[in-house]
This record gives structure tokens, sequence and C-alpha cells, in this order.
């Protein structure tokens, strides 16, 4: 099987490129390079990702790095149990404590639980997971307690908001760096979603899972899950954010092309009548790779999607229970993420920095956690005061809102920030990053 640096190296020879060509492309130096190529250093992602953009191989090299590691990862073999892939029953705490309701009080009672589910997922954009988790799982109980001892429709609708809770708290066990209880909790969303017969809430469900897989960094699972997710009659903009996820996913994996189709196909799902407005509900699924597929570069103009899927998306979303409710317009940030993940780094940069300053400076988690992927973004097109002017803003925020995610990525601008490290700024924030990096919630 071809290595990773004869892969490199043959393609540096097609294009005629020498390593001091390559190393003006890609920001690394021209010895590093040289090292990579024979066999003297491993390559990182970062490094793939930037030599596959640079020399045009439509992600032939990251395909490269990812046949040089064991498909092990994917398949959930070397993977701890608590891992997006593994089998864990429906086991997560959910017996019913003795909680009884007066008939036709239930409508009242999803109100005000509704106004706690909200006041915790603000609470979460600026306190630590462990500020809401106990919280938000007492609700869980309460509301499947409660529902026991109610009749239809009334069950039902209790079940429902119980049901957005459990993913909600999935999410924060992720960001608490507890996958096994995030799958767990994930499991417990989907079983009630089949208990009250929503496929948009199953389909979100599974959307959880493929973010937990994204940041194990699986490509393969990511795309399995999120593919799963779009084959669900869910809400437009579940739909949308299933499409976003599997292009996330075949950019993790290198597939450029896939990659590209699955976010033209959401972009197409934005521009479709069932993103004219608030009534849209749940359709049909989505048909991959139906549509002409341009260039990942040329997606749909940055500029137009400004003004029209982030307006699509708040038209389309139907039930506005499940997804991002601080970012303007998820599509373009999808797309900003899968170009800096497959090595397009100046175009990343220019569209993640414009979405990440849109987002409200009071939501500290989702700020904070796009922002990193500015820094990212930065760093691969050698912008390197930009990405430490961004990432002091990170800092001041990451100690309070405790999230794994962005720890994840932080240790990604650790290894980023080590090729700079006789920058002035650089050399202040390393140690600092590193900390972040380091850091998990305290037990």
């Amino acid at each position: 099987m071809e290595s990773f640096g004869t892969r490199l190296r043959r393609y540096r020879g097609e294009q005629q490129c020498s390593l001091s060509a390559l190393s003006a492309r890609t920001h690394y130096s021209a010895g590093h390079l040289s090292k990579v190529e024979n066999g003297l250093r491993a390559p990182t992602r970062e490094l793939a990702a930037s030599c596959d953009a640079a020399l045009g191989a439509r992600g032939d090299l990251l395909a490269a790095l990812g046949a040089g590691r064991s498909g092990d990862a994917a398949r959930g073999e070397d993977r701890a149990a608590g891992s997006p892939t593994a089998e864990l029953p429906d086991d997560t705490g959910l017996p019913a404590p003795p909680a009884t309701l007066t008939h036709g009080a239930a409508a009242s009672i999803i109100a005000a639980l509704t106004t706690v589910l909200d006041g915790l997922r603000a609470t979460a954009q600026s306190a630590g997971p462990g500020a809401v988790l106990e919280s938000a799982s007492a609700q869980v109980r309460a509301l499947c307690g409660m529902a026991a001892h109610a009749r239809d429709p009334e069950a039902g609708h209790l079940l429902s908001l119980a049901g957005r809770y459990a993913e909600f708290i999935a999410w924060m066990c992720q960001e608490a760096d507890d996958e096994r209880s995030a799958l767990g909790w994930a499991r417990t969303t989907a079983s009630l979603a089949r208990h009250v017969g929503s496929p948009d809430m199953e389909a979100n469900a599974i959307l959880r899972r493929s973010l937990l897989a994204l940041y194990c960094d699986d490509g393969a699972a990511t795309v399995e899950l999120a593919s799963a997710a779009a084959a669900f009659p869910a809400f437009p903009a579940t739909r949308v954010r299933a499409l976003l996820r599997l292009a996330q996913g075949h950019a993790l994996s290198g597939d450029d092309l896939r990659c590209r189709r699955a976010l033209d196909d959401a972009y197409n799902l934005l521009s479709s009548p069932s993103f004219s407005g608030p009534a849209a509900g749940p359709g049909t699924a989505v048909s991959h790779g139906s549509s002409p597929v341009p260039a990942l570069s040329s997606v749909h103009d940055g500029a137009a999607l400004g003004t029209t899927s982030g307006t699509a998306y708040a038209a389309g979303h139907g039930s506005g229970h499940y997804g991002t409710r601080h970012v303007a317009d998820p599509a373009a940030m999808a797309r900003g993420w899968c170009l800096q993940v497959l090595g397009h780094h100046d175009e990343a940069l220019s569209l993640l920095g414009a979405e990440a300053q849109r987002i409200p400076a009071h939501a500290h988690r989702a700020r904070a956690r796009f922002e990193v992927r500015v820094v990212l973004a930065a760093l691969g097109a050698n912008d390197v005061d930009r990405a430490c002017a961004t990432l002091r803003e990170v800092l001041t925020v990451a100690p309070g809102i405790d999230s794994a995610t962005l720890r994840t990525d932080l240790r990604g601008c650790v290894r980023a920030l080590s090729r700079h490290r006789r920058h002035p700024a650089v050399a202040e924030l390393l140690p600092l990053v590193t900390s972040h990096a380091s850091r998990r919630t305290s037990a």
C-alpha cells in the first residue's frame, strides 16, 4: 500500500512542485515536508489537508493518511465502551417516581417546564454542564412520572418534552466529557421518540450521536449516523442539519467530492418550497447526489448565504426544538468548517470569521466553540496574529463554560501553534492553551 509520504512525493512530481514551493503554499517548512515524505516524521491531519488543497489532490492525500491508520476506530474495536457506535441499553436512570397531576393540567405544566428548559439552555451558554445536568435530569424523571399517570394526548405531550430534555442532557454530557452518559441519553431520546411517534426527535437523537463521532475524529461513523438521520421524514431544518453533518463527516474522511454533494443537497433543500415558512413540517427523506456538484469553494456565494439561508433556516425550523439557536447561518458555518478541515484555510477563515462575529456576545459557549475554528483556519492560513488575538478571547471564557468539545479543538490549536513557537504572541499563549486543552471537568 502506498504510504502518505510516497503519495505526497508523487503528487509533487506530477505538479512539478518543489519542496520550497509546497512550503510556501502550506506554511510548513521544506525540511519538515522532506521528513514526512521520507517517513521520518508522521503527518498530521492538518498537514495532510494543507498539502491536499495545495496540490489539488481532491482528498486523495487525506485518504492516504487514513489508509495508513487502522480502521478499527471506525468499527469501534479500539474505542472505549462509551463511544458513539457502542451498544448500550436504555437504562439511563429513568424510573418513574411518584409524580402525579390533575386531569387537564398537562398544558400548563408543559408551558412551565418548557420555560425551565429554555432557562437551562441559556445558563449553559455561560456556565459549565454541572450547573444544569442535575436539574435537567430531575425534570425528565418528573415528566416521565407524570406521563405514566396521564391520558393521551397529554401523556404524549409530556413525553415529547422529556425527549427534548434528554437530547439537551446528551449534549451537556458530551460537553462534560462523559461520552457513555451522552450516548445513553441520546438512546433514551430515541426511545421516547419512538414511543410518541416523532421521527423528528429520533433523527435529532441520531444527530446527537453523530456529533459524538465527529469529536472522536471518526469520519466513517459520522457519515453513517448522519445518513441515517437524513433518511427520516423529519422537519426540513432537521434534514438540513443531517446533510450538513454528513458533509462534515465526509470532510473528516477527506472525501472532497461527497462533502460537496452533501453541502449542495443542504443548500438545495434550504432554497426549496418546504423552507418557505414556519409552518413547514416533516417531509420525505433527502436523496443525496442528485444535483450538479460545483466546486466546494464556490458552493453558493457566501454573501448570498448570509442573507438567504440563515433566514430560510429560521423560517423552516419547524418546531425549533433542536439545533443551534445562536448561529445565524448554520449552513455557512458548516461549509467553513469543511473548508478548514479539507485544507482550504484562506476561504475557511473568511467564512468562519464572518459567521462567528454574528453569534451574540452573550452566547459564550457557542461563540467560543466556533471562534476556535477561526483560530485553526487562521493558523492554517499563516495569519498568526489574528489567531492569537482570537485565541485570547476564547481563553477568557473557556474555564467557565467547561467544554470538552472546545478542549478537543484547543488541542488542535496546540499542535498548530507549536509550528510558530518563536512568534512572541505564541510563546506567551502556548502554555495557557496547553493548560486549558488538558483541563477536564472535576468529578
